[in-house]
């Protein structure tokens, strides 16, 4: 009789309780294990190794943008102060999630062995076909995406020079086999492929969309699971981070790109870029008529007592004279990269007045960053240095004279918590494939080149014109309207820095694109005496990856318990 060990059902009855309702749990066996005949057996605890797999997927922000040139933190204990100060290696690194996606990829594998055989009790011959069919479709496209994640951290270049992808586990290996130390990483192409082919799977099992409130199967109750919209958002993903740069010799794979392109545009299907730019989408978008969230998990209900309230991205992020912390700090490089309310860059505006820096500037900055002047819950904030609560030069204020406002909602009150205040983490959102689309085509057919979106022709320019309307710049936009193709692909990637800002992108984007990682960023000292803002170097936190740079740093414990894993190149 084969067993389950007892800490995996641990996880699993909870996550039933998460997940789907349940009558009655079974209890272990005296020996601390249940049998996989009872697993098979209980449909709902083998769904808990499928729910285990969506639990791990990251739910919080962790505001890796603090280890680029968008942002630092202002706590000096932070351990992404020590990561980009030289300190990122195999055994150290507060970004790592090998551990975490893979024993959610060895729960899916499991889930997957009990699928054929196991009873499924539902009420009629159909209903069982269906919620297999379903449950197949998701624990596909669950491990491909948990692959994904590992891909995008750790796929990078050996010693040698070789560009390798992650190790692929597409069936249950016990801890006791000795295929664990046989493990080795195949090539970059194969690991790309392997995702894809999972994704077709899931593809074809899975709803478009949850829809109705009728079916059980198929009902919007279902909307956190995984759909086909979802799957082809992630093979968007997954071609657009294999077809950059740095992985093919300083150029786009234009292959990759093509299918980063085609499968955007089968996410995106009908949905518009949407006509306003609001940050509500993050604490109020529970209505199931939103189509700019494609998927995210369960909204994070607020606190409602002192104690939980501190670990809030409020009371984190609101400065101190609203009782925060002020932790994540744009810096004065993010700031500039807003153009002004024209849509010119800053460098070449002619409405942009150093002397005034926040007048004239394009909607999005005050939406997403609070900045000397600026407001928060309808009251101005000044970081200006001698202010004596949120000056920059205050013991735990801003370092840089910004505060974070994208994600935050308005209406906490951190010292008198209120009920039904929530938060929503955004998995994908239509706009990062809009993004995906314009990047990819850009890079592949060029500016102007057309691809059907839904039923209406798009080229690269007029998504990121649609992208930029929406923020307040003018419909004609003269800058978008007349940049030569051959230059358009910056303001992609600028337009991609403020729209997915603070959701975990830049991070990853930089080392894609292969550009500087150790460049210099900036603070703005504010004065009261209205004279020009300095705009000085944060000499405190110089960006120094020396040990491992664009490639992340497969943890020395998987090197060392399997031989054939080899690291990535340093440098």
């Amino acid at each position: 009789m084969k067993t389950i060990n007892i800490q995996n059902i641990l996880i699993i009855v909870f996550n039933i309780l998460l997940f789907a309702s349940c009558e009655s749990m079974l209890n272990p066996e005296l020996d601390n294990v249940i049998s996989d005949e009872r697993v098979s057996s209980n449909p709902q605890i083998a769904l808990g190794l499928l729910n285990t797999a969506y639990n791990a997927i990251p739910s919080t922000y962790t505001f890796s943008e603090c280890t680029t040139d968008d942002a630092v933190m202002n706590d000096p204990q932070s351990s992404y102060i020590r990561m980009v100060g030289g300190s990122w290696n195999s055994l150290f690194d507060p970004l790592a999630n090998w551990s975490t996606s893979y024993k959610a990829i060895m729960n899916i594998n499991q889930f997957m062995k009990f699928l054929p055989t196991m009873v499924i009790s539902w009420s009629n011959a159909a209903n069982d076909s269906a919620y297999r069919k379903r449950w197949t479709g998701e624990a596909y496209g669950l491990r491909a995406f948990h692959h994904l994640l590992l891909f995008q951290y750790y796929g990078g270049k050996d010693i040698s020079g070789n560009f390798l992808g992650v190790p692929y586990l597409n069936r249950v290996i016990s801890v006791n086999d000795d295929s664990w130390r046989n493990i080795a990483r195949p090539s970059y192409n194969v690991t790309v492929e392997d995702i894809a082919n999972d994704l077709d799977s899931a593809i074809m099992k899975l709803p478009m969309d949850y829809v109705g409130t009728t079916s059980p199967i198929y009902g919007l109750k279902n909307r956190s699971r995984f759909t086909k919209r979802i799957a082809y958002s992630t093979k968007a993903r997954l071609y657009l981070h294999a077809a950059s740069p740095i992985y093919n010799n300083g150029e786009y794979n234009r292959m990759y790109c093509d299918s980063a392109i085609k499968y955007s545009a089968l996410a995106i299907g009908t949905n518009t870029i949407g006509s306003s730019y609001t940050n509500q989408l993050f604490y109020n978008s529970d209505s199931p008529s939103t189509t700019e969230i494609i998927w995210r998990m369960n909204q994070i209900v607020e606190a409602t007592t002192d104690i939980d309230m501190a670990n809030t991205i409020e009371a984190k992020n609101y400065p101190p004279s609203k009782y925060g912390k002020g932790q994540v700090n744009p810096t004065q490089d993010f700031v500039d990269a807003f153009p002004d309310k024209d849509g010119y860059p800053i460098s070449i505006s002619s409405i942009y007045n150093p002397g005034n820096p926040y007048l004239n500037r394009n909607k999005r900055l005050d939406s997403l960053v609070i900045r000397d002047g600026g407001s928060l819950k309808g009251i101005v904030i000044n970081t200006a240095k001698n202010d004596s609560k949120d000056g920059i030069e205050n013991p735990g204020a801003t370092r840089t004279g910004y505060y974070l406002k994208k994600l935050l909602r308005p209406d906490v009150s951190i010292t008198n918590p209120v009920s039904g205040k929530k938060n929503i983490y955004p998995i994908f959102r239509t706009t990062e494939m809009y993004l995906i689309f314009a990047e990819a085509m850009t890079a592949s057919k060029g500016a102007d080149a057309t691809y059907i979106i839904g039923t209406t022709p798009q080229s690269a320019r007029t998504v990121i014109k649609g992208i930029r309307r929406r923020s307040g710049i003018p419909i004609a936009d003269p800058y978008a309207s007349n940049l030569p193709s051959t230059e358009f692909m910056d303001l992609v990637r600028n337009e991609r820095r403020i729209e997915l800002s603070f959701e975990g992108f830049r991070f990853f984007d930089l080392r894609r694109w292969g550009l500087q990682l150790n460049g210099t960023v900036h603070k703005a000292r504010i004065t009261m005496s209205g004279a020009n803002p300095e705009i000085l170097p944060i000499s405190d936190e110089p960006r120094n990856f020396t040990q491992f740079k664009y490639f992340a740093p497969i943890p020395n414990a998987e090197i060392l318990k399997c031989y054939k894993i080899v690291q990535n190149v340093a440098q």
